[in-house]
């Protein structure tokens, strides 16, 4: 797949997941994921979580302490990942691998993503 067409799906996705999370406010996504958003950015600079290659947190070391935190943010990104599949008429894994493009391409040096063969790396 060339540039400009991940460029252009990498916007779609991300344009869907905007709309997504505005109209999800009546489940309180929105809300709850800028709630967790600290701890979340926390845990990414201290090297613990990373951005799966399929969309999602997972940890990176052994430490779980923020299990239930983690466990609440995939849960709810997975909600929107459906949403956004449905209103593409897609299938959610092409959503999720798409949404992890994009995560590892925003990362920060220091966090953490799992690039498509599984293998960690630190940017």
């Amino acid at each position: 797949m060339n540039y400009k067409k991940i460029l252009v799906v990498n916007v779609l996705v991300l344009l869907g997941l905007l709309i997504t999370i505005g109209t999800c406010t009546a489940d309180g996504i929105k809300e709850r994921m800028k709630q967790r958003l600290p701890a979340i950015v926390a845990l990414k600079a201290q090297g613990i979580v990373g951005e799966n290659n399929q969309g999602y947190l997972a940890f990176v070391t052994e430490q779980t302490s923020q299990k239930a935190l983690v466990s609440d943010e995939n849960k709810d990104r997975k909600t929107i990942y459906t949403h956004i599949a449905k209103q593409q008429n897609t299938s959610l894994d092409l959503v999720e691998k798409r949404r992890a493009i994009t995560l590892a391409q925003r990362a920060i040096p220091g966090e953490f993503f799992q690039n498509a063969d599984g293998t960690w790396i630190k940017k």
